[in-house]
């Protein structure tokens, strides 16, 4: 019996972590970011420009804050779970950063991204169970 309920018990923990994590979507199918929480980089500039497709993960874990996106250190955009955003810049390299809004866990995350000209380039925002923020580039 109490073999059974430490078995129950560790299948119970572990569906709840991997429950907490949370799952790439595609920006084919995220949502829209509404235009009222995007604040920069939304009309392509004069001459050559990239686009930057940044998609958040779905998921429980940290669904209830936005996160905050940055380029150059300015806020460009704050994302909920489930959305994707696009911006548009000149060629070249830029500071990405993605941060959680108010008291969630989650930290700065920053990373260098060169954009190409004419180029799409895709990243995505991820929380893990234990609470961490990734800025990584994705294939979704």
């Amino acid at each position: 019996m109490l073999i059974q309920r430490k078995i129950l018990s560790s299948c119970v923990m572990t569906m709840l972590v991997c429950a907490c994590s949370s799952t790439p979507v595609p920006a084919s199918k995220a949502a829209p970011t509404p235009s009222e929480r995007l604040s920069g980089l939304q009309t392509p500039p004069p001459g050559e420009f990239a686009t930057l497709v940044v998609t958040r993960d779905e998921g429980f874990y940290g669904s209830a804050c936005d996160t905050v996106l940055s380029v150059d250190g300015k806020e460009v955009g704050r994302l909920r779970s489930g959305e994707v955003a696009r911006f548009y810049a000149k060629p070249g390299a830029i500071i990405l950063g993605a941060q959680t809004s108010a008291m969630c866990l989650g930290g700065l995350k920053e990373r260098e991204v060169r954009l190409p000209p004419a180029s799409t380039v895709r990243y995505r925002i991820s929380i893990d169970s234990s609470g961490g923020l990734d800025l990584s580039p994705t294939a979704f």
